[in-house]
C-alpha cells in the first residue's frame, strides 16, 4: 500500500513539551491563563504547591477559548478524576490564583484508530516521539465493558485511566487528531491511502470483542467510516474547519452537515 501523509501540524503538537503556567484569575468554574501555542480543546490539570516538596493535582482543566489579542486562554475547571480511589480520602481544594496549570502533559502518549493494519503501521512509523498504546489494549477494555461499538465515553475513560493524551482517528483519507479525554478535534491532516480493506470496529489483533446483552455500544459496528465521522461531527458541532472539510469531501447535501450548530 502506498501511503503519503502530510503531518506538519500533527508533529507540531507532539514535539512541543507540556505547557506549565500560573493561573491568572478564577471565577466560578472558569479561569484564565497565558496561551502560547495552545488550542481550544486541549486538556490538563491544576496543581496546588503546598510547600517546596509537597503538591497535589486538585482539578481538571480544559482550554475553552483563545483570545489572540491578549495571548490569554479561558479554561474550564472541573473535579479531577484521573486517580479516582473511593477507598481513600480526597482533598476539597478549589483552584485559586497562582496555582500551576499544566496543559498537554500526556500528549506524548497516543491511541490510533485505523481501518486496517497497513494504515496503522504506516502511521505509527511516520509519527515520531510517540508512545503508541496498542489498540489491542483498547479492544480488551471494550470487551470488559461489553462494547463492540466504542462509545465516546469509552475513549474518555480509557485515556483518563491510562494517561493517554491524544486520540488519532483515520477516516475518509484524513487523520483527525483529538484530545482523547474530551474528544475535541484539535486538527485534521490529509493523507492519500487505500482504506478499502476494513477491520471492524478498528484494526486490532483481538479476534472478538465481547458484547453486552443490551445497551448503547452493545451492537457490533457495521460501518467504519460513517460511524467515526458521525462521532467526530456530533462532538465538534461548532468546529467550522470540520464543517468545511465534511462539505468538501461529501458535498453540501450530506446529512452530516445537519449536526453542526451553524449555517453558512
Amino acid at each position: 500500500m502506498r501511503i503519503l501523509f502530510f503531518l506538519g501540524l500533527t508533529l507540531g503538537l507532539l514535539q512541543a513539551s507540556f505547557i506549565s503556567t500560573p493561573l491568572l484569575s478564577v471565577e466560578g468554574s472558569r479561569g484564565a491563563i497565558e496561551a502560547p501555542e495552545l488550542k481550544a480543546g486541549m486538556s490538563g490539570f491544576v496543581v496546588r504547591h503546598f510547600d517546596a516538596t509537597h503538591s497535589s493535582i486538585i482539578a481538571n482543566a480544559r482550554v475553552s477559548q483563545i483570545t489572540l489579542s491578549s495571548n490569554h486562554a479561558t479554561i474550564e475547571l472541573s473535579p479531577y478524576d484521573g486517580l479516582r480511589q473511593n477507598s481513600l480520602p480526597s482533598g476539597t481544594w478549589s483552584p485559586k490564583v497562582k496555582d500551576e496549570v499544566i496543559i498537554a502533559y500526556d500528549y506524548a502518549r497516543a491511541l490510533l484508530i485505523a481501518p486496517n493494519e497497513d494504515t496503522y503501521i504506516a502511521l505509527t512509523k511516520s509519527i515520531p516521539n510517540v508512545e503508541w498504546i496498542h489498540p489491542d489494549i483498547f479492544a480488551t477494555y471494550l470487551s470488559h465493558e461489553g462494547h463492540p461499538t466504542p462509545l465516546v465515553s469509552d475513549f474518555n475513560q480509557f485515556c483518563s485511566a491510562g494517561s493517554i493524551g491524544l486520540l488519532f482517528i483515520h477516516s475518509a483519507q484524513t487523520l483527525f487528531t483529538l484530545d482523547c479525554k474530551n474528544f475535541t478535534l484539535l486538527q485534521s491532516t490529509t493523507s492519500i491511502t487505500n482504506d478499502t480493506q476494513l477491520i471492524l470496529p478498528f484494526y486490532s489483533r483481538v479476534p472478538e470483542i465481547r458484547a453486552d446483552w443490551w445497551g448503547e455500544g452493545s451492537s457490533k459496528l457495521e460501518h467504519y467510516h460513517p460511524y467515526y465521522l458521525q462521532q467526530l461531527v456530533l462532538n465538534n458541532s461548532n468546529n467550522k474547519e470540520l464543517y468545511t472539510l465534511i462539505k468538501e469531501k461529501f458535498g453540501a447535501t450530506t446529512p452530516l452537515l445537519h449536526h453542526f450548530n451553524f449555517k453558512e
